[in-house]
């Protein structure tokens, strides 16, 4: 069985900052399993500025941050399997992967650190009949479409959702030439706070607060929506021809079944200045905070790097 000193679950922006920072500090046989096709996770749909100042001492986009982290990795001597799904993890950290070239294999680590990240739920968790019609999409599938393949979800789009992805993906439609004809949030708080405000200063959005999506209709594709307000009942109907739904996220972590690492009723791993309840297994990253610090996950994985190189250095 092979053995590595550190692998990591993820090759995102906490896992490739976690690598190169363990490379840095040390640590020599450091291996990066990620289930899709290239490295960066979605560094590579945030084509906004503001990353990776604590690793370049400046802010650049998400790709830009994604290809110097995958350049150090692989100077610094880093190994990295793509299109590698982790099956399981054990408590004496054997790592049980499948991929299309090798099978399914077991390997081991003297440290192992999970940074897998968080996936979108299923629709099915939205009470509507978001399948009768085309062009309802998830927020992270519209940004894949606008920013990876460089297409429109629609001309005229709601975006159902509060949360600075939305703005952010209401910006880059706009000025990809969309029209967004309002983010509809179901709570009376607002959600603009400093950095939601910067993502879309300078832009006419129509916020609509604490309302709900009540009806869609459409002839095969969806032409409006109705949204009531959650005070008063008054309905209202708003044209588009694209709606996108914001439906939450679920941490990566069903191949830890056969560890004894505590979870929490909400799934979320219980840490301890990141290590998890078995010793020598980390978390970091997006897999502990799903969406809500999703813009610092590379800032994370850099300090957890360092946490572990420390341990496997005293466990020499």
């Amino acid at each position: 069985m092979l053995q590595y000193d550190l692998i990591i679950i993820g090759g995102g922006a906490s896992g490739l900052s976690a690598g190169v920072s363990a490379l840095q500090n040390g640590i020599k046989k450091v291996l990066i399993l990620e289930r899709n096709s290239n490295l960066g996770g979605n560094l590579n749909l945030f084509i906004h500025g503001g990353f990776g100042k604590y690793y370049l001492g400046e802010d650049v986009t998400g790709p830009e941050l994604a290809s110097e982290l995958i350049r150090e990795f692989k100077a610094l001597g880093g190994e990295y399997k793509l299109d590698t799904e982790v099956l399981d993890l054990t408590n004496d950290k054997i790592v049980s992967y499948v991929n299309p070239e090798e099978g399914i294999q077991d390997i081991k680590a003297r440290a192992v650190i999970i940074a897998s990240g968080c996936r979108e739920k299923f629709t099915g968790n939205i009470n509507m009949p978001i399948h009768k019609y085309t062009g309802i999409y998830t927020l992270v599938s519209a940004h894949k479409l606008v920013n990876l393949q460089g297409y429109l979800p629609g001309r005229e789009v709601v975006i159902l959702g509060k949360n600075n992805w939305s703005l952010i993906l209401a910006r880059r439609l706009l000025i990809e030439g969309a029209k967004v004809n309002a983010i509809i949030d179901g709570s009376n708080k607002g959600f603009l706070d400093e950095s939601g405000k910067s993502f879309i200063r300078g832009f006419d959005i129509n916020i609509i607060k604490n309302s709900r999506v009540v009806d869609l209709y459409g002839n095969e594709r969806i032409e409006g929506i109705d949204i009531e307000n959650n005070n008063d009942g008054t309905i209202n109907s708003i044209n588009c021809d694209s709606l996108i739904l914001t439906v939450g996220y679920s941490p990566e972590i069903q191949f830890l079944r056969k560890t004894n690492i505590s979870i929490d009723e909400r799934r979320h791993i219980i840490v301890n200045n990141y290590e998890t309840s078995v010793s020598g297994i980390y978390a970091c990253g997006t897999v502990l905070t799903r969406d809500t610090e999703i813009f610092k996950s590379g800032e994370n994985g850099y300090k957890v790097g360092e946490i572990v190189s420390k341990h496997l250095k005293n466990s020499n």
